[in-house]
């Protein structure tokens, strides 16, 4: 573990191969999730969350890795295997709990009058090297097949994801259009026979119902609620945290979200914000999260990252 002095670094180094998948034409977070899910750790079984889900995603698909699972260097030797020569390491970032040494104070016990003296937390970004499962070798994945997502559950677990979401948008159906109305909260969506499949159908209204996570009711998301129109920075990041959250929502649920061309407009203005403020990438991400655990009625705690 080494800690993350410089985090605009990490920002840097993450946004800019994202950005770099994205003028070859890759809209990275819309290529199919894996039928193993989302990314996990092999040895605690614990699923990341916030920005590293998406950030594994992105490299167990651009690096065409037959699972989503990682691991660290001493994970894989007490699983009696070993990393394979010339594998190249991913950095993950998690925040730890540390106790400022520079800060002193004191606590009095009412009772007995006993005076402590303590050192307040904070937390700051850490890194862990993990590698995928793909670059290791002689580790027994006994069992393996079993972890996969049974593919007949697939579409039932988004109407139950849809039907239970917490103060739920109006969905329409009309139109050839697919859009979510702040003013009416309603999102609208094109006649289900329409798409190519039920998959990309269930991906897009998971997009629309992202977007309707930001009113004023529900989390009340800058990005939404201040739109600056196509192509500023707050529509870009809105338009990146509905994406994101949309993948979080289709890996959950298991289903291979189709990959979508968009178009050059789309990229172009997106290429644009991200290259002005480089932490707008793993912002979105974040906001995601908040999204995702909203849909699902999760009472998020803002935990930091347990993976490890």
């Amino acid at each position: 573990m080494s800690y993350a002095k410089n985090s605009k670094d990490i920002y840097s180094q993450i946004t800019e191969t994202v950005i770099e998948a994205l003028e070859q034409g890759n809209i990275i977070w819309k290529k199919p999730w894996g039928s193993y899910g989302l990314p996990k750790n092999f040895t605690t079984g614990k699923q990341y969350r916030g920005w590293n889900v998406f950030w594994l995603n992105f490299i167990t698909t651009y690096k065409q890795y037959s699972t989503p699972f990682f691991l660290t260097f001493n994970q894989a030797q007490k699983k009696g295997g070993r990393i394979k020569k010339g594998s190249k390491g991913t950095p993950i970032v998690f925040w730890a709990t540390i106790e400022d040494k520079n800060i002193t104070m004191v606590i009095k016990d009412e009772t007995t009058g006993v005076e402590t003296k303590v050192h307040p937390t904070k937390l700051i970004p850490t890194t862990h090297t993990v590698f995928n499962l793909d670059q290791t070798e002689d580790i027994d994945l006994t069992g393996l097949e079993t972890l996969r997502r049974p593919e007949t559950n697939n579409i039932e677990a988004c109407d139950t994801i849809i039907n239970n979401m917490p103060l739920a948008p109006v969905i329409r159906h009309s139109g050839d259009q697919a859009y979510y109305c702040q003013m009416k909260d309603q999102v609208t969506m094109p006649a289900k026979n329409l798409f190519v499949n039920d998959e990309a159908y269930y991906t897009t209204l998971f997009h629309e119902l992202a977007h309707s996570t930001g009113h004023e009711k529900r989390l009340n998301r800058k990005e939404l609620i201040e739109h600056d129109g196509f192509g500023g920075t707050n529509y870009s990041k809105e338009e990146l945290t509905a994406e994101f959250t949309a993948a979080f929502l289709s890996g959950f649920t298991g289903i291979q979200t189709e990959t979508i061309t968009n178009s050059a407009a789309y990229i172009q203005g997106w290429l644009k914000a991200l290259k002005e403020d480089k932490k707008l990438l793993l912002s979105a991400a974040c906001q995601a999260q908040k999204a995702a655990d909203f849909i699902l009625n999760i009472n998020s705690q803002n935990e930091e990252e347990k993976a490890l």
